[in-house]
């Protein structure tokens, strides 16, 4: 895995955030509570405040855009920063928990699922859909 220093967190947590909030028009708690838990994964030793700021700082750049096309933009330009930075199989793993955060509510939405596979592919991953 890269480091943290080699990442950048903002991007990881700002396709969580859209994932979240794009596909079904809403965060619910048991979202932000798994978009931390996988961020920390991102980010070794960093602290809870260090955590909240990261998942901070990702929500205000979503806020900010003007509207939702404005939001998709944002997140795909944060997915293309991604492809540029991560090795082939930490996108893999982005990819897998933003699947894992479209379950974190108990339902996939269609938004959901569109996003993720829109995300997987600016990022260069294969996502095979089961029937």
């Amino acid at each position: 895995m890269s480091t943290w220093d080699d990442i950048d967190p903002t991007a990881i947590a700002l396709l969580f955030v859209g994932c979240a909030r794009l596909g079904d028009g809403e965060i619910v708690d048991a979202e932000l509570t798994r978009i931390v838990e996988r961020v920390s994964q991102w980010m070794p030793g960093a602290s809870e405040v260090q955590l909240r700021a990261t998942l901070a700082k990702a929500i205000e750049q979503f806020r900010a855009a003007p509207g939702a096309t404005a939001q998709l933009e944002l997140v795909e330009a944060a997915a293309r920063r991604l492809h540029d930075l991560l090795v082939p199989s930490d996108r893999e793993r982005v990819v897998t928990e933003l699947i894992g955060l479209a379950y974190a509510d108990g339902e996939v939405s269609v938004g959901e699922t569109d996003f993720v596979l829109a995300v997987a592919h600016e990022l260069g991953v294969e996502v095979a859909l089961g029937s």
